[in-house]
């Protein structure tokens, strides 16, 4: 009559035992069996034509094909411009120390502009990163900005369109190239000498968005803000331009990073009466000079 009751003891402790070992027992199995496991993320050959991938390969920059095409007009009859043709031929000759083919044309007529832009269009479709570098007058007319040739006769403002060069005209074209990055700079916000027909807020030239298409963004960069007026400069070059080559010639350097610092020098020496601006969609990285 005892045995029953140290029976059913006996089966309480086993049970219990079994409860607490077998969890136990269960983890040591399981990190008897696990082994450390090491994650390789090998990025692609060419990182720098993805939209997310980030690459510090600088070969891949060094060797990325690069045309800039590089205007500087400044020997107009009405309101000539002292550095603006110094501005281009000194950005044409540093950027082809930084490895771009350069077109480059000066004091320009709208027929030699508009050839320009065919070539740097036939040029570009080849893909790589494209450079549109403006120097001279530039004027806006009911929301769009036109490039003035050397050779422009505008007596009325509807002669605009047929007289000058509309800056959408370069962007379209960079839009149907196969660049991974667009880049315009336009120091073409001088004082409109053709203010017959100018309204008070048509000063300097207006907002542009970057070229679509590009596989990795674009960027449109001024020389003041939309709507100001820049300085031509007091030496060879104009404050904006001059800055902008002294960035563009720093080791390292982002290319938002080159306007950036290009922006705080322009403030600082102007007292903050220029302010350099820029549109970007970029998302892939670029460096005109490396460490």
């Amino acid at each position: 009559m005892c045995k029953f009751p140290i029976i059913m003891i006996r089966l309480i402790q086993i049970g219990f035992f079994l409860l607490f070992a077998i969890p136990v027992f269960g983890q040591q199995v399981i990190k008897g069996f696990s082994k450390p496991t090491t994650f390789h993320i090998v990025p692609t050959k060419d990182t720098a034509t993805t939209s997310l991938a980030v690459t510090t390969n600088f070969e891949f920059y060094k060797n990325e094909k690069k045309t800039a095409l590089i205007i500087g007009n400044g020997s107009y009859k009405s309101g000539p411009l002292k550095n603006a043709v110094n501005d281009a031929l000194d950005m044409a000759a540093l950027l082809s120390e930084k490895g771009f083919k350069v077109i480059l044309r000066k004091d320009a007529s709208r027929s030699e502009m508009r050839e320009a832009i065919r070539e740097f269009g036939n040029e570009i479709a080849e893909g790589g990163v494209g450079l549109f570098y403006y120097s001279g007058h530039g004027l806006q007319v009911d929301g769009t900005n036109y490039l003035v040739p050397l050779d422009a006769d505008i007596q009325l403002k509807a002669e605009v369109a047929d007289e000058c060069v509309s800056a959408n005209t370069v962007l379209k074209v960079m839009e149907y190239s196969n660049n991974r990055i667009n880049i315009v700079i336009l120091d073409a916000c001088r004082n409109n000498p053709f203010r017959s027909f100018s309204r008070s807020d048509e000063k300097g030239i207006t907002r542009m968005d970057p070229p679509r298409g590009a596989k990795q963004g674009s960027i449109v960069a001024f020389a003041t803000a939309p709507g100001d007026v820049a300085s031509d400069g007091e030496g060879r070059n104009g404050l904006y331009t001059s800055k902008l080559m002294k960035y563009i010639n720093t080791p390292g350097l982002k290319l938002e990073e080159v306007f950036k610092m290009s922006r705080i020098d322009v403030l600082g020496e102007s007292v903050g009466r220029q302010t350099p601006w820029e549109n970007n969609s970029l998302t892939g990285e670029f460096y005109f000079t490396f460490n």
